[in-house]
């Protein structure tokens, strides 16, 4: 509890106007309470009382009835300014996961499932609100609780003794219920972030389930996930439940007992049947504030297991951006020297040399796994430099800031990633651009034909990763996207690999056109795409084996022409 208050006050704390002021209402609602069970007796010894006036009867109710209309906006501003405090944190959580989402290393994903941060983006907050809204109880229905015992206690305090000989059992009732519905609602976050992960293949994976006829088979995987996931819903549930009827249960007794040792002291003549009457309707309404106490308590249990989650991936450290170099223009090269790169115990890059002139068109070439892919995301700084060197102008790479760095960058890449929104945002991304510059872009691409005849040109919406569009147009569209960025060097990482033949012929053109007066580093899978660059770096297990121009590495007759021939065989 104490955790879950000092995690939540840096968020709150620039409200802490309103959630004083809220505490404060919520005090006065218990006062108030108080102030309506006080008029009991004499409500109701004045109106049995023949001896009584009107005007007497008439002040109590009046009474009553201001009390009511004071609870209105006490009890609106309690509410609303505690809801806006709490509302307002949870908002700034969720942008702060998003944000850290934009901040962590790409590495980061390799062992994470894409599901765990979804699922802790909407789920955990969401569960997490609810548990903040818990606190909110906790502040008010305490102190109400306070003020009805304080005034039974001026009553009666020998019956309100045999209310708090009960209270520690309703506590440690309260205690035992809620560390297990938190140990259960751990488990049913984790199921609940495993499920979202499956849904989430099972949207993006369409196109393969139905060429495979997969669907009985995603379904059934689907239904084991679901399974578990309720296996441990159905555990917390029963603990919530349980806790309920036990807790009616305790106050119950209470009142039972209550009734039991007042009725002795009536007939004792020493409590009066008004002061009796007023006894148990504090006693009745005491069971609220205790049952709303037992709720919040178990709210708060959920929500402890979903902020571990939460600032625990909020603890995740940023990527290395030590770095304090701004972007100029690139005047000379871009050099490696003994580069060493592993994912883990995995070598990938082995003491890897060569330099990319300004202006210089440089293929990298070799099979699946020799590091090619892993090069260009070193480049664009996804992945840090370890061991051996990688500068820009002489300047290393780990003086530049992270995004100064991939400024340097226009990235086309075989992974097609379209936004959910207008191909002239997809274009421009948030750039201010002219009419003029995206024409530009288009012609560049080839795309403005396509471009014109889809339904709203400029303003359709393209569909979640540009799903409206075929493979070659949506290639376009980042050929466009990358020469409206207007980086210093182009990097093609395998950009026409999954394309028809006809479309890769129309991306190619797209590409050669963009390529023009840049430096362009190239992954290519087709060789024929790269005879007339000025570079080629051909890999093997991470190393440089070969380097030369297209015909220099053809009368070699080492592995570039193999690798060349069975591009043309293919």
């Amino acid at each position: 509890m104490i955790e879950t208050i000092k995690n939540i006050w840096p968020l709150i704390h620039r409200h802490r106007a309103r959630v004083i002021g809220s505490m404060i209402f919520g005090i006065g609602m218990a006062l108030i309470k108080g102030g309506q069970m006080a008029l009991i007796n004499p409500l109701f010894t004045k109106g049995l009382s023949p001896e009584s006036t009107l005007e007497e009867i008439l002040g109590i109710v009046g009474l009553a009835c201001l009390l009511a209309l004071i609870n209105l906006p006490v009890r609106f501003f309690h509410f609303y300014w505690m809801q806006f405090a709490m509302n307002d944190a949870v908002c700034e959580i969720r942008t702060k996961i998003y944000s850290k989402i934009q901040d962590i290393p790409i590495s980061f994903y390799t062992t994470t499932k894409q599901g765990d941060v979804i699922s802790t983006i909407l789920n955990d907050t969401m569960i997490y609100s609810q548990g903040i809204s818990g606190l909110l109880t906790l502040i008010r229905e305490p102190i109400t609780l306070i003020v009805l015992l304080g005034y039974a206690f001026y009553l009666d305090w020998q019956l309100t003794l045999v209310t708090f000989a009960l209270l520690p059992i309703m506590l440690l009732i309260f205690g035992f219920f809620g560390k297990r519905v938190k140990a259960h609602q751990a488990d049913v976050q984790s199921r609940l972030s495993d499920m979202t992960h499956v849904i989430g293949e099972g949207v993006g994976g369409q196109k393969i389930i139905k060429a495979f006829n997969l669907q009985d088979y995603t379904r059934n995987f689907f239904k084991s996930y679901q399974n578990d996931f309720f296996r441990f819903q159905m555990k917390a549930e029963v603990m919530r439940q349980l806790s309920h009827p036990l807790v009616e249960f305790m106050t119950t007794l209470i009142l039972s007992s209550v009734i039991v040792f007042a009725q002795v002291k009536i007939t004792g003549n020493a409590m009066t049947t008004g002061e009796f009457i007023t006894f148990i309707a504090i006693m009745a309404m005491i069971q609220d504030p205790i049952r709303k106490t037992n709720e919040a308590n178990l709210k708060i249990s959920q929500a402890q297991a979903a902020e571990k989650r939460i600032f625990k991936f909020l603890k995740v450290d940023n990527e290395e951006d030590g770095g304090i170099k701004e972007h100029t223009e690139l005047s000379d090269k871009i050099s490696f020297k003994n580069l060493d790169f592993s994912y883990g115990d995995h070598q990938v890059i082995n003491d890897l040399s060569f330099d990319i002139n300004k202006g210089e068109k440089v293929a990298l070439v070799g099979l699946s796994g020799s590091g090619k892919s892993t090069l260009i995301n070193v480049l664009l700084g996804l992945y840090p430099v370890k061991k051996g060197s990688y500068k820009i102008d002489g300047a290393d790479s780990s003086e530049f800031t992270l995004k100064s760095l991939r400024h340097y960058f226009g990235l086309v890449s075989q992974d097609i990633f379209l936004f959910n929104t207008t191909v002239r945002e997809n274009l421009t991304l948030g750039k201010e651009v002219s009419e003029a510059q995206i024409q530009e872009a288009l012609k560049v691409a080839h795309a403005t034909d396509y471009i014109n005849e889809l339904p709203s040109g400029l303003e359709t919406v393209i569909g979640d990763r540009g799903l409206r569009l075929s493979g070659g147009q949506a290639q376009r569209l980042t050929i466009a996207r990358a020469y409206l960025q207007n980086n210093d060097v182009f990097l093609f990482d395998e950009a026409t690999s999954a394309l028809d033949n006809e479309s890769e012929k129309v991306v190619q053109q797209s590409l050669n056109e963009l390529a023009k007066n840049k430096t362009v580093v190239a992954v290519a899978h087709r060789l024929s795409t790269i005879q007339n660059y000025d570079k080629i770096i051909v890999l093997k297990d991470g190393r440089m084996i070969e380097q030369g121009r297209h015909e220099e590495l053809m009368t070699l007759g080492g592995e570039y022409k193999k690798l060349y021939e069975l591009s043309v065989k293919s």
